[in-house]
């Protein structure tokens, strides 16, 4: 089925509450559960309206009035799944501002992020994303790094930034430096989860203190 035109409501709008009943609410939850279900089992390119919303009940009208069209349902369904994951996020930045040092916010956010990327739920994305091959492959990929990496980014960056007008660190390009930690923390853990590669408690948290030691506190050059 061809996509309709996507409508004049941006897709970030089309995850808000704004004006939808309690009944409309529920409606469109359904539909995004649905499509979250259909997306990871059957890809972006593979993955049916007709089939999402046979699993979620109502019309195809009722779809495109909220989302304009399948791009639009996707930026929705990543929207909403990304703020779940923020929420814990969130929590975390509270935890910092009552007095945490470096070290044991880094910790603290390493840990959550190995959490939150290594959960099924996220391998299945990364694993769409990557695998995608439609003709919109670049939209999807941009939906999913801003509302994935870049807000996870964002966060620490943020922190780190604080802690530099703070004189509490010394930090020539906060935004890179939260890449440059993220990556040391996640290391080949992704990319063995979608592989279905067993990764240990133990190397977790081994990866998450090696990480903060390093970013922190640098290598001893013999």
């Amino acid at each position: 089925m061809q996509n309709k035109p996507m409508s004049n409501v941006h897709a970030e709008d089309n995850a808000k509450p704004c004006g939808l009943t309690p009944k409309g609410l529920e409606r469109q939850r359904r539909i995004l559960d649905a499509a979250r279900e259909v997306f990871l089992e059957q890809g972006y390119d593979n993955a049916s309206i007709n089939e999402i919303m046979c699993r979620a009940g109502g019309s195809l009208s009722t779809l495109y009035r909220l989302f304009g069209n399948k791009l639009g349902l996707f930026e929705a369904m990543m929207t909403q799944t990304s703020n779940r994951v923020f929420a814990a996020f969130e929590a975390v930045e509270c935890s910092i501002k009552r007095k945490e040092t470096p070290e044991q916010a880094l910790k603290r956010y390493g840990n959550l992020l190995l959490e939150r990327v290594l959960s099924p739920e996220a391998v299945g994305l990364y694993r769409l994303i990557t695998t995608d091959c439609s003709s919109e492959r670049e939209q999807i990929q941009s939906i999913f790094f801003a509302q994935g990496p870049k807000r996870i980014n964002d966060k620490l960056s943020a922190y780190l930034h604080s802690q530099v007008e703070q004189g509490v660190l010394t930090i020539r390009d906060p935004e890179l430096a939260a890449y440059q930690f993220l990556e040391m923390v996640k290391g080949n853990f992704q990319l063995r989860a979608m592989l279905g590669m067993t990764i240990t408690e133990a190397e977790r948290t081994q990866a998450v203190e090696q990480a903060v030691d390093i970013f922190l506190y640098g290598v001893t050059v013999r």
